[in-house]
């Protein structure tokens, strides 16, 4: 008899939730077959049955579970000895994630209309779609706004942080601790940028801005300024230099913050990369990541494109070594080469940075080498 224990799905959560059976209680299985869904603060992770028989559950759906937990039992019939396992008992009735359970809260939707939707698992998205109402909007700049939101997150109490954001509190205090950060700031002219942005996205079909030039452009920095991709360890001394640039980009659409990872962004083109952060964004709607859309960045853009934001200081994630801030395009006065007055588009780019590793001249050429080559996105 083979068990399926809980892994440690990420380094933010103590437990997570067990959010669906993919498989019935007493269901043959097949070695390698996905048999759970368990839910961390930042993914949805699949559990796989690792041997064939049949699974017997020994937790049920919506339970908080632990890394190294047994969920379940895969029985096999044909082992020597065998004596059947007794059958738990599975809930009625579909899943409802706690966002979903909020929402139906706010906007009056009933448990047996939910139930009509004959979806095993519903998530706040169907809600929104069963009211008619939208989740989000996605704006040409590649910025996320919720339509609405509600004051209880996650099916967690009024008055306390939301799972996803409990994550993101550690997250940050671990950086405040650990990491000497300094910061430097520049304003980039990103008006030509702008001007062809649209012409990129007919060509591709997909979304292009500010997002989608700003990780073009960290990828195509990557092997002039490989230290500012680099990782050091928690010796403070060992450095380990990243042969490729992935770039994790913030995505908030009301269902909490998200730090996906755009991969190997320096050989990726723009239509690459459009598809890429297109994806994510509709994924992100819907809370559905998996951890292997979120792991392995290795230097993180964060947007801040709300109209009166004028300048933005990022953390800089635990195993990384720079963060890049940007804000919204605003018109600026300047004086063009003949000495005349003009006015040029601009957003602040900013490189928050540990400085162990950079110091403040190598972050101005990473930041100046940035503000060339969003001019010329591939």
């Amino acid at each position: 008899m083979a068990e399926i224990a809980v892994p440690k799905l990420n380094t933010n959560d103590d437990s997570y939730v067990l959010l669906a059976w993919l498989a019935p209680d007493g269901q043959a299985v097949t070695a390698g077959a996905p048999v759970a869904e368990v839910e961390t603060s930042k993914a949805v992770e699949e559990l796989t049955a690792a041997a064939g028989g049949v699974l017997r559950h020994r937790a049920a759906t919506g339970a908080d579970i632990i890394p190294g937990q047994v969920i379940a039992l895969v029985d096999d019939p044909t082992a020597p000895g065998h004596a059947p396992a007794a059958p738990t008992a599975g809930a009625d009735g579909p899943t409802i994630t706690g966002p979903a359970r909020a929402r139906m809260a706010e906007l009056g939707v009933t448990e047996d209309r939910v139930a009509a939707l004959g979806r095993p698992i519903v998530r706040r998205a169907d809600i929104d779609a069963l009211a008619g109402t939208a989740v989000s909007t996605v704006d040409s700049a590649g910025a996320g706004s919720a339509a609405a939101c509600s004051s209880t997150v996650d099916g967690e109490p009024p008055g306390t942080l939301s799972r996803n954001q409990r994550a993101v509190a550690r997250t940050v205090a671990r950086s405040a601790a650990t990491i000497p950060a300094a910061y430097t700031v520049m304003a980039v002219d990103v008006g030509a940028a702008l001007e062809r942005a649209p012409q990129l996205a007919r060509e591709v079909r997909r979304p292009v801005g500010l997002a989608e030039l700003f990780v073009a452009a960290i990828g195509s920095v990557h092997a002039a300024h490989p230290m500012c991709f680099a990782r050091l360890d928690d010796d403070g001394v060992t450095l380990h230099p990243s042969g490729a640039a992935h770039v994790g980009v913030t995505v908030d659409v009301g269902e909490g913050l998200y730090v996906p990872v755009v991969r190997d962004a320096d050989t990726a083109t723009i239509g690459d990369i459009a598809r890429t952060l297109t994806r994510h964004r509709v994924t992100a709607a819907g809370g559905t990541f998996r951890a292997a859309d979120l792991d392995g960045a290795n230097i993180t853009l964060t947007l801040h494109l709300d109209a009166g934001v004028s300048l933005a200081v990022p953390i800089v994630f635990p195993g990384q070594t720079c963060a890049v801030a940007v804000t919204a395009p605003r018109p600026e006065l300047h004086l063009d080469d003949d000495g005349r007055p003009a006015t040029r588009t601009v957003t602040q780019v900013g490189l928050a940075y540990d400085h162990r590793v950079i110091n403040g001249r190598e972050a101005a050429r990473f930041l100046t080498a940035l503000a060339q080559t969003v001019k010329e996105p591939r």
